[in-house]
């Protein structure tokens, strides 16, 4: 495990030899400035697209015997393998940041959807409430997890963005983002000053997970050999 700061952990078996890594920064206007400090009670969470789209991708494409070992047939794994070409959310974070509705945006990576929306907690100094069964997960998502005894909201999940917005502005975010046929959910919204994520499904109270590690490397530290061709 090696990390860098600012950054997300990575994984490489080239710990041994020179790694050269490279960072790129930018600069916005403050008029342009996207605060997560300015996020606050009653404001929307949405998501884009679905977790673990690049999870997905993964599994598909590295663990291609396991998975047709364990009763994924071929045609859905070939299909699932293209996700890795949607993890871009240039097009969601360009049409949302433009609407003066947005308060914030957080991409989700390592950690998945879990570790991105605590993420989006801490820096707001809010807590957020989940509807854990609109969360959307892909059909192959969930038959990928199931066969590996994965969780999708614990899976790296770049190719989804969350998107922080004042609630009498969230409908019309989502209409903009699916004119653009970018899907997008409203998962959850902004609670009271702190930190966490309080998790409901159907209603009721439920348990939100936490990961020590992305879903992915858990996998890959249980010994399992990825697939190459």
């Amino acid at each position: 495990m090696c990390q860098t700061y600012p950054g997300a952990p990575e994984i490489t078996d080239a710990v041994t030899r020179p790694v050269v890594t490279g960072m790129i920064s930018g600069t916005v206007t403050r008029s342009k400035l996207l605060d997560k400090k300015n996020m606050r009670t009653g404001d929307k969470i949405l998501l884009t697209k679905a977790v673990a789209v690049e999870g997905t991708a993964i599994l598909a494409g590295e663990f291609k015997d396991r998975l047709t070992g364990l009763g994924i047939n071929r045609e859905t794994l070939a299909d699932c393998a293209g996700y890795g070409d949607e993890i871009s959310i240039l097009p969601e974070a360009t049409l949302a940041s433009q609407h003066p509705g947005t308060v914030a945006l957080h991409d989700v990576t390592e950690g998945g959807l879990a570790s991105a929306l605590f993420e989006l907690s801490r820096a707001a100094g809010h807590k957020i409430r989940v509807a854990i069964d609109m969360i959307p997960v892909f059909d192959t998502t969930r038959k990928f997890c199931a066969a590996l005894g994965l969780n999708p909201l614990g899976l790296i999940g770049s190719g989804s963005l969350l998107i922080a917005c004042r609630a009498k502005h969230h409908r019309e975010i989502v209409r903009r983002l699916e004119n653009d046929a970018i899907k997008v959910t409203c998962i959850g919204e902004v609670v009271e000053k702190g930190q966490g994520i309080e998790a409901l499904e159907n209603g009721k109270e439920a348990k939100w997970p936490e990961f020590e590690v992305d879903e992915l490397a858990r996998l890959v530290q249980a010994g399992y050999e990825v697939w190459s061709d």
